[in-house]
């Protein structure tokens, strides 16, 4: 266990680090560490950062920049005068930078805690929270106050690519920042979204996940309760009452939280109604209700009923902060989404390859639907990676039987225990596949991609310049899949001649 040197209360501020001050970042290859690395060495400190990898797009992004980058995490590589040590939710206690930071008594902080100083504090705070539909959510905010004229302060845990990047320090009022509920360091174990003093909150949805931070569901809503009952008077909590557990914790909170809360969602009972929605094509058709709005229709470029309530859940937050609604759906009309969120990578010869970053059960079972709606006709190809630290274990078994029902076929990966999951009680993916297939959904378990690669296309047969869409591929994993989805692009592109 770490030793009294390191705690939340112990770390230092930015706001107390003179211009031109070494900062060093151990772990800085992430999405949000690389960017805000960047972000600081532009603001005139002089940042390093150490991981045990590099890897794209951040490698490059480090790579333009004014950070030095230093591969493993030595000791050697912390500045015995460095102003500030930023240690990232990954490292542990133990490690040899972390080791020099207490030895030396270096200041240090997280990364939650730093993106606050940065990017929110002074600003008018949108968090958005929820076990699904942050990153897409976030994105599509920042982009209706970006293209609004805002100038917003942003972050997004993914590639948005209808923006210039995934974490910006605008100059305007507003800042919305994707709230993780994982921890923020091995010494702060709350929620990254616990550092953020929101002004609007985004509630999506709370329901079981990180089993290996999180004993229960239970303890995850204790964590949101004290985010929205945080709230000021003036705040806003803006509630997806779709999933059960918001829906009971709303009527609980609105007993004593100071700030206005509203729901949304398909709930007939929900302030703000999706009444309507039409699939057409990888794209839909939404018409929504609500207080203020009266009816809307959004022609969206993204698909999914999940889709449809992140899309809504953004024009409530732009009518909270006071947008105009018709120039918002305009802009909501032209997103691009996040990427690897059913992203095509390729369509050719009757095939369509799709990535997607789903992992919790009802996040896959969400995306086996909406593909569903998007190729009614087709056959679709489930292929599923159990990689993060929740869907490895075994909590979730029976969940993802019934997650994989609308596709008609499903090929899982095989679990490679690790060092860390000593002691747990891992998925068994054989006998998930045994079930797959006994519920009427072909299934297969396959130790690796080349296996993966070889069912796909003994089966699947593309012909080129074929119109119709004959079968969807749709990989599904929170990682790089040991690079599937390069791997299937390339195949077909070489079978399609």
């Amino acid at each position: 266990m770490p030793k009294d040197f390191f705690s939340v209360e112990r770390t230092t501020s930015l706001t107390s680090i003179k211009p031109g001050g070494k900062i060093h970042v151990i772990g800085v290859c992430g999405v949000a560490m690389a960017q805000l690395s960047v972000a600081l060495a532009e603001r005139g400190f002089a940042v390093s950062g150490s991981d045990k990898e590099f890897y794209e797009p951040m490698k490059s992004l480090l790579a333009k920049s004014a950070v030095k980058t230093l591969t493993g995490y030595a000791a050697e590589h912390v500045p015995i005068d460095a102003a500030l040590v930023v240690i990232g939710n990954a490292i542990s206690y133990g490690t040899p930078e972390v080791d020099v930071v207490e030895k030396l008594g270096l200041p240090y902080t997280c990364f939650p805690k730093l993106l606050q100083e940065t990017a929110i504090a002074g600003k008018h705070s949108v968090v958005v929270t929820g076990t699904h539909g942050k990153s897409t959510t976030t994105a599509l905010i920042a982009t209706i106050l970006v293209e609004s004229g805002k100038q917003p302060s942003y972050f997004v845990g993914g590639i948005a690519q209808g923006l210039p990047n995934s974490l910006e320090v605008g100059k305007g009022g507003f800042s919305v920042v994707e709230g993780d509920e994982y921890d923020s360091a091995f010494f702060a174990k709350v929620p990254k979204f616990s550092f953020y003093t929101p002004d609007t909150v985004v509630v999506n949805a709370i329901e079981y996940d990180h089993a290996d931070i999180y004993a229960n569901v239970e303890v995850i809503e204790q964590e949101f309760t004290k985010l929205v009952l945080g709230l000021k008077a003036g705040g806003t909590a803006v509630c997806c009452i779709d999933f059960p557990r918001v829906k009971r914790l709303v009527a609980e909170w609105r007993k004593e939280a100071k700030c206005s809360i509203v729901t949304f969602g398909r709930d007939a009972e929900a302030d703000f109604a999706i009444v309507k929605r039409d699939s057409v094509g990888m794209s839909q058709r939404v018409t929504v209700r609500g207080p203020g709005l009266g009816e809307v229709v959004m022609n969206l470029p993204i698909v999914g009923e999940y889709n449809a309530r992140n899309a809504l859940a953004s024009l409530i937050v732009s009518h909270v902060v006071g947008l105009d609604t018709a120039k918002t759906v305009a802009i909501l009309e032209g997103f691009r989404a996040v990427k690897r969120r059913q992203e095509v990578k390729l369509q050719k010869g009757g095939v369509v390859l799709i990535e997607d970053f789903a992992h919790h059960p009802t996040a896959v079972q969400q995306t086996v639907e909406a593909v569903r709606e998007s190729f009614p006709k087709a056959r679709l190809w489930a292929v599923f990676e159990p990689r993060s630290n929740t869907s490895r274990r075994k909590v979730f078994q029976n969940d993802y039987v019934a997650a994989f029902k609308g596709a008609d076929r499903v090929v899982l990966k095989n679990v490679t225990a690790r060092a860390i999951d000593s002691g747990v009680d891992l998925i068994e993916v054989g006998a998930l596949s045994d079930e797959i297939t006994a519920s009427g959904v072909p299934s297969a378990c396959l130790p690796d991609v080349q296996a993966i690669r070889e069912h796909i296309w003994s089966d699947v047969k593309p012909t080129a310049g074929a119109s119709e869409v004959r079968d969807v591929v749709f990989v599904m994993s929170n990682g790089s899949f040991d690079g599937l989805n390069d791997l299937l692009k390339a195949d077909l592109e070489s079978l399609c001649g």
